[in-house]
């Protein structure tokens, strides 16, 4: 599979816990497939189907997040929580506009990829940090 929507940079992604960056990578994997077959003008159908694969996914991720973070002294949890709750509205609200209309915007992609982006860096990397000085 090519990378060419979104590309999992190590460097810059990882939560250095590894079923979550294994678990990231997959989120990645799944938004690349649904732009590859956007951009192949692939059907209204098949689109759907990574659409709700895509929002099935990110609910199990982050209840498998959140159940980890709260093995952690993580006092942003409920924070984190609370982040993932819109995150999932708004993925499902582009996934009810897609089920309407057919059509997945630029905008939706935007989301995607700003999402996985500022969530991974600026919010994941602070439980892989409290997780790594327990490791230790």
């Amino acid at each position: 599979m090519g990378d060419g929507f979104f590309k999992w940079d190590k460097e810059r992604l990882t939560t250095h816990v590894d079923a979550m960056d294994n678990e990231h990578i997959k989120l990645i994997n799944i938004m690349n497939r649904l732009y590859e077959r956007h951009e192949a003008k692939a059907t209204k159908a098949e689109l759907g189907s990574i659409v709700r694969e895509l929002v099935s996914w990110t609910v199990t991720h982050f209840d498998h997040e959140e159940k980890f973070f709260d093995t952690l002294d993580y006092s942003q949890a409920n924070v984190h929580k609370k982040i993932h709750k819109d995150l999932v509205a708004r993925l499902k609200d582009h996934g009810t506009e897609f089920e309407k209309t057919g059509v997945l915007t630029p905008a939706f992609f935007q989301f995607l990829k700003t999402w996985l982006t500022a969530h991974i860096m600026g919010i994941d990397t602070k439980y892989g940090v409290i997780a790594a000085s327990k490791a230790s």
